[in-house]
């Protein structure tokens, strides 16, 4: 049991990193999967004055190879912005990478950077993410939402 909270928590945090593909808005706009997945992961990030920026490693290895293969990203209505980096690094290397996307609200970032992203077992997980140009609200919040379903 403890191990399947580390590694709930572990994934949570592989999810945050990707969810900044998929910039959201309120989580009372996030619809329910169409298909039965076994992984789904719902994070949030603030978005200041129309930028945000994520630098981060996770605490422990992830325990098994996890393949996201949808990153969807919710924002307020209305709400534009580029994300200008998003890098996944792990035991491996580079294990996904994208820049310069625009975005708007339901657009799965995994999609976009032409994904899946392929997350390798074992090693520390780290994420960086950077996104500008979000408006016209300057100050929100974005949702993501990871599933290994498409």
């Amino acid at each position: 049991m403890n191990s399947l909270k580390k590694s709930m928590r572990l994934t949570k945090i592989l999810a945050f990193a990707l969810s900044f593909l998929v910039f959201c808005f309120s989580t009372e706009a996030i619809a329910a999967p169409s298909t039965l997945a076994t992984l789904i992961i719902t994070e949030k990030a603030p978005i200041t004055e129309g930028k945000f920026s994520i630098d981060t490693k996770t605490p422990t290895p992830l325990p098994d190879k996890t393949v996201i293969r949808s990153a969807k990203l919710f924002l307020p209505t209305g709400e534009t912005g580029t994300i200008n980096k998003i890098q996944i690094t792990g035991s491996n290397g580079l294990e996904f990478g994208c820049q310069d996307i625009k975005v708007k609200n339901g657009v799965n970032l995994i999609k976009a950077c032409g994904g899946p992203a392929v997350l390798e077992a074992g090693g520390v997980i780290t994420y960086v993410a950077e996104g500008s140009g979000f408006a016209p609200k300057l100050n929100t919040n974005l949702t993501v939402v990871l599933s290994d379903d498409f």
